[in-house]
């Protein structure tokens, strides 16, 4: 298998379980507007970003390593496809904060 076989296959199955549930969660916390849905969620992100440093690191490794095979084409793919990733749960903070915000402004009026 090649570099860049390997590194498609470790952003898909990042996709898959942690990014894609981390939007599941997120989604469902701003439907329900509750602190448990909000934790979960939460807690699904924080799970996601540190499986996304791991990943950069593992990928940075593979790129730098001897015999790799990625081409400078691939490289800035790869590149692309982690920053998007990456901007994907920045947003999800932005959300999960404004979310945080809402919840608590919602919980101060009703006094619970």
């Amino acid at each position: 298998m090649n570099t860049y076989n390997t590194i498609q296959s470790l952003l898909f199955s990042f996709e898959d379980n942690y990014h894609l549930p981390s939007l599941a969660l997120v989604n469902n916390a701003q439907l329900k507007g509750t602190h448990p849905a909000l934790l979960e969620a939460i807690k699904q992100t924080e799970q996601a970003i540190t499986a996304l440093e791991h990943l950069q690191t593992v990928v940075t490794r593979l790129v730098e390593r001897d015999g790799s095979t990625i081409t400078q084409e691939d490289a800035w793919r790869v590149s692309d496809d982690l920053a998007e990733l990456l901007y994907s749960l920045l947003y999800l903070i932005a959300e999960l904060g404004q979310l945080s915000i809402e919840i608590a402004e919602e919980y101060m009026v009703c006094g619970e």
